[in-house]
């Protein structure tokens, strides 16, 4: 059975060997690299079986950046993003480029396998069907104004507090609203809800 190969790509010397260790197996080859200009320097190089982790903020040239230039190469490997909370709009953009999800840190190994899992066992370039998008449409419409409001900033990264303070509503009432819309859009995650949002260009 061929492995997987995770091409791991991070500024964080620590996280990538915390990782690399973690994660390695017979089935799946972890493989690191510092900065995003290593890993271009060894693009021809990489395996067809795997996908790409991408830190979003690193110095010289970052994870959007990175990106373009592979969108440019017509590189073929999924791109699932790391980022911290504060980076979640910047996440929002790399989707809307292409990437296939996003994971906030701090991550654990097994989150990030089972990320790994699901992107692999997914096309690359699966878009929602017409009967999928006319269902996320229905969706939406059906949600009240306050829930539309609050799903519109929260697919743009913004934080229950910061949702709370455009709202001129407390955070607890943020986080009700924001519980209710997840349930609703049938979303267990924020990169999923992200997917469906992009979908239908909200």
């Amino acid at each position: 059975m061929q492995p997987i190969y995770v091409y791991l790509i991070d500024d964080d010397q620590d996280l990538l060997d915390y990782l690399e260790t973690a994660m390695t197996t017979d089935e799946r080859q972890v493989i690191a690299f510092s900065s995003a200009r290593s890993f271009l320097s060894q693009v021809e190089n990489v395996n067809p079986t795997g996908c790409v982790v991408l830190d979003v903020n690193m110095p010289e040239m970052d994870g959007l950046e990175l990106q373009a230039k592979l969108n440019e190469m017509k590189f073929a490997l999924p791109i699932i993003f790391l980022t911290a909370h504060a980076e979640v709009p910047m996440a929002v953009k790399a989707m809307q480029a292409g990437a296939v999800d996003f994971i906030q840190k701090p991550v654990q190994p097994e989150e990030l396998i089972n990320c790994i899992s699901r992107v692999i066992n997914t096309p690359q370039t699966k878009l929602p069907s017409a009967e999928e998008t006319d269902f996320i449409k229905k969706t939406v419409a059906e949600l009240t104004p306050r829930e539309r409001e609050v799903m519109t900033l929260i697919v743009k990264g913004a934080s229950n507090k910061e949702a709370a303070q455009s709202l001129d509503i407390s955070p607890r009432t943020v986080e009700i609203y924001r519980a209710t819309v997840m349930r609703k859009m049938d979303s267990a995650n924020l990169p999923d809800l992200v997917r469906k949002a992009i979908a239908i260009g909200m």
